[in-house]
């Protein structure tokens, strides 16, 4: 596995930890904007991404619970996302956006599994990582919470578009320039 193979589900994972709806609202959105019928995908990935991620009505929920997220986590009434129900849903959730991507490069079911452990590592990252830094930052500074609760959203949404727009091919892009250049240089 190169590492763009590896940083793709664990930063969509890490995305999910910090807004739990974000990683498969990006794979819904992805999948819409590349096209249904598009590429060589078989069998069940190809199910899941034309009939269920590329459905309007799946991808416009997605969409909105991810929007309704956004607003909700600036709310003082949001319980924390380390109490046991969310960060066990978003771990599940970053297990699942992280098997998506490893599936959507239909590279078998290695890939998927490796995907899915990467995204929920990354999602408890995330949550963990997320929440005590934005906490830290508030009782560092003289800047409100809802500031920095912006800014966590920037950098979840700027991890997620990373994790769908970047392809494996560039993992392989790479490795043939560097077996040219090898090919190229005098030992």
């Amino acid at each position: 596995m190169g590492a763009i193979a590896v940083l793709r589900p664990l930063a969509l994972g890490v995305a999910t930890g910090m807004r739990s709806q974000l990683g498969l609202a990006a794979l819904a959105v992805a999948v819409q904007r590349r096209g249904k019928g598009r590429g060589r995908k078989s069998g069940l990935s190809r199910l899941v991404q034309t009939q269920v991620l590329a459905s309007p009505a799946v991808r416009k929920s997605l969409v909105a619970t991810a929007a309704g997220e956004l607003v909700a986590d600036k709310l003082p009434a949001t319980p924390s996302r380390l109490n046991k129900g969310p960060l066990l849903a978003r771990l599940a959730l970053g297990g699942l956006a992280g098997g998506v991507i490893g599936w959507s490069d239909d590279r078998g079911l290695r890939r998927t599994l490796a995907g899915a452990v990467l995204g929920a590592a990354g999602a408890g990252l995330g949550a963990y990582g997320g929440h005590h830094v934005r906490a830290m930052l508030d009782s560092r500074t003289n800047v409100p919470d809802r500031y920095w609760a912006i800014a966590e959203d920037v950098t979840a949404i700027g991890l997620a578009a990373f994790a769908v727009a970047v392809t494996d091919d560039a993992d392989t892009a790479a490795a043939d320039a560097h077996h040219v250049l090898e090919a190229a240089l005098p030992v």
